[in-house]
């Protein structure tokens, strides 16, 4: 709702600023635009009342008018026809000399006036004069006054006036197509307004509905995410368990061999306790103590695996860790007769690491050695095999890393199936025997530290597996 507000708050300061920038605009031209048209229709109008003059004397001269008996009447019907083609024209009148008194006579007008009303009189013009009077009734006059001149036959002589022609043209018709304007202005600017006022609320809709959506995507993505982190972690706590369970499984494996052993000499005992010597009485007894011994220190070397390490970063030195690791894994290479071998860079500088997540990365790289190893010796039983663990400084990519590297002898990776293996789930080992999580867990730890997981192998000879960590993980 508050975002709703928002939009339809934005959408009100936008109306109110078309409103107010368009409205005034129009205005402006309208204005600016009848300060020029507007004289130049006058003008006009002048132009025609002067033309229509000029032609009125030309034909009162040519034709002889003011010569005939009776030129009133020639003249205004001569008027009345040029009329009806000039509706701008209110009032026209001629005046000439009387050829008796030589006096000025009103001649013809196309108005009628009251006989009580004196004619309007004006004298004689040499040249076409005009004058401009404002009437807030008709919206302004023109009075025109246009010679009336006999031209003799002969080109060359003098031209006599003998009257004038008064033309008065009305601008009504411009004020009219000034207002029309102004209205047809007017309305454009509100068709405007209002035409963009729901352009944008048809945008400003479409925007608010994209803006909901939008949100939404969010949220959900943020849900997918949380998710996702809650699968990861998920998978790092069951990959935990069978790492664990592999553990308890040799654990109990180790702890049953001197078990086996203890049983078997306390049997003995019982049995022979009465012919034994002392000496073999406390051979006896010490080789039980030393069966004993061994499972204490087992249970301790678990406990200590098992244990729950400080989840911060802490300066690590991966040589030590490697060592502890393979103190856990030892006894089952022992058990399948695997010769471990190492070549440790003792210079190597300390990471700034948890040390659980790296101690986790091995365990399960050596673990997946040792099963390769095994299911290979179930084919090939008196062949040689061994593991090579290296360690040493290298740089690549601009940076140092400290680079660790494990080799083994085992049955190898099918190369259709080196593209998989660092993906979730997916496992070369028969059913039960793997959950296919090890290596996917192996490169996100490698990941979170900037480092990087890089396999190969060749089937049924060999794997190797390069962890590396950037030592800006230090900083």
């Amino acid at each position: 709702m508050k975002s709703l507000s928002r939009h339809l708050d934005l959408q009100a300061k936008i109306s109110l600023v078309l409103v107010g920038v368009i409205l005034p605009t129009f205005l402006i031209m309208t204005i600016a635009e009848n300060k020029f048209t507007q004289p130049i229709l006058e003008e006009e109008v002048r132009q025609m009342g002067v033309h229509f003059g000029k032609t009125l004397a030309a034909e009162i001269d040519s034709s002889r008018l003011l010569t005939l008996p009776n030129p009133t009447a020639a003249i205004e019907n001569s008027l009345q026809e040029k009329l009806y083609s000039q509706p701008n024209i209110l009032r026209i009148d001629v005046v000439a000399k009387d050829p008796i008194t030589g006096g000025l006579k009103l001649i013809a007008s196309n108005i009628e006036d009251d006989p009580s009303t004196p004619a309007p009189l004006f004298g004689l013009v040499d040249a076409v004069t005009s004058e401009f009077k404002g009437d807030e009734g008709v919206g302004g006059l023109w009075e025109i006054y246009v010679p009336i001149e006999h031209r003799s036959r002969d080109p060359r002589g003098p031209k006599k006036l003998v009257g004038t022609v008064h033309v008065i043209a009305s601008t009504k018709l411009v004020t009219r197509i000034a207002g029309t304007l102004w209205k047809i202005t007017a309305s454009a600017a509100g068709m405007s307004v209002v035409i963009l006022i729901l352009v944008l609320s048809y945008f400003l809709r479409k925007t608010i509905a994209n803006d909901r959506l939008l949100r939404k995507a969010e949220s959900e993505n943020l849900q997918l995410t949380e998710q996702l982190h809650e699968a990861q972690r998920q998978l790092m706590t069951t990959e935990k368990m069978a790492v664990m369970g592999q553990l308890t499984a040799s654990f109990a494996h180790e702890i049953g061999t001197p078990l086996n052993a203890i049983g078997g000499h306390l049997q003995l005992l019982k049995e022979e306790v009465a012919s034994f010597s002392g000496a073999l009485l406390d051979q006896r007894f010490a080789i039980v103590n030393g069966q004993l011994a061994k499972i204490e220190e087992i249970v301790k070397s678990f406990l200590q695996s098992t244990s729950k390490p400080p989840s911060q970063k802490q300066l690590v030195d991966l040589n030590r860790l490697i060592d502890k690791t393979l103190g856990i894994v030892t006894p089952r290479m022992d058990s399948l007769r695997i010769e471990m071998r190492r070549k440790f860079d003792r210079t190597m500088p300390p990471v700034r690491v948890v040390p659980l997540d790296v101690e986790q990365i091995f365990l399960n790289l050596l673990n997946n050695s040792l099963d390769s190893i095994q299911m290979k010796i179930k084919v090939h039983e008196n062949n040689h095999y061994f593991v090579d663990i290296l360690t040493r400084i290298i740089k690549t990519k601009g940076k140092q890393w400290a680079q660790v590297s494990i080799y083994d002898t085992g049955e190898g990776i099918r190369k259709i199936d080196l593209q998989n293996v660092l993906k979730p789930f997916f496992t070369t080992k028969r059913p039960g025997e793997g959950t296919g999580l090890g290596l996917t867990i192996c490169q996100q730890l490698a990941h979170k530290y900037g480092g990087e997981l890089v396999i190969d192998s060749k089937e049924g000879a060999w794997t190797k597996v390069i962890f590396r960590l950037p030592y800006h993980t230090q900083i």
